[in-house]
Order: C-alpha cells, then structure tokens, then sequence
C-alpha cells in the first residue's frame, strides 16, 4: 500500500488534474473533501470523456472543474490479501482506496502493490 499520496480535490480544474496525473505518471487519483474523506476517484478515463463531450481543446476548457466517479469501491485498513485478491479478480480495476474508520483515505493499494508481496512470498518458500 501507498501512503505517499496524491490526490485530487472537489472542484480542481481539468489542467491541474492532468498535470498530477502526467507528471506523477499514474492513471488516476483519488477525490477528497477538506477533512481527508473520500468523495470519489477520478481516472483518466473521466477527464478524457469530459473533454470529449465538450469537442472543444482551447485553453479554456482545461480550466472547467473536473468530473469524476463518485461511487468508489473500496477496502479498510484491516482488509486481509486474500479479500484484496478477490476484489482485483471480481473488479478488474488497477487501484483500490484504502479507507480508515471514519472513511478517511489513509493509501492507495495498486496491482502492483499486490505484485510485490506475491513476488516476496514466492522468493521466501
């Protein structure tokens, strides 16, 4: 898991979202309110659909506030590797939020992730 991480906020523009996503060279970032809950997760999928629909790429339309998926999968800090496997198989998505308690994103648990402690386990039997 992540926990250095790097998130989009409610109301962001476009251009700022791009720039996190392209010079973090990631495909999407998780939405979070001013208290660290999580609203939502924006993937370059929804910036590509929100400039799509406009069918316009001047300068000003990076600056409209971006859209993004509210409806979040998830899992808790306490979530075990084989529920985690599960829902990477059942999803087919490339990240999952990491929630505490209080619904606060606390990191960001990729395939890659996922991969590492495969390869660790298999390295150690």
């Amino acid at each position: 898991m992540s926990n250095k991480l790097i998130v989009a906020r409610d109301g962001m523009n476009i251009e700022d979202a791009v720039k996190l996503l392209v010079n973090n060279k990631i495909t999407g970032l998780p939405v979070v309110d001013s208290h660290g809950k999580m609203i939502g997760i924006l993937s370059e999928y929804d910036i590509i659909a929100k400039v799509g629909v406009e069918k316009t790429l001047d300068a000003a339309s990076f600056k409209n506030s971006i859209t993004y998926t509210k409806i979040v999968e998830s899992v808790q800090e306490d979530t075990t590797l084989q529920e985690i496997l599960d829902r990477f198989i059942s999803l087919k998505c490339r990240r999952l939020p990491v929630l505490d308690g209080g619904q606060r994103l606390v990191g960001i648990i990729s395939r890659r992730d996922v991969m590492k402690v495969l390869y660790y386990r298999a390295k150690v039997t």
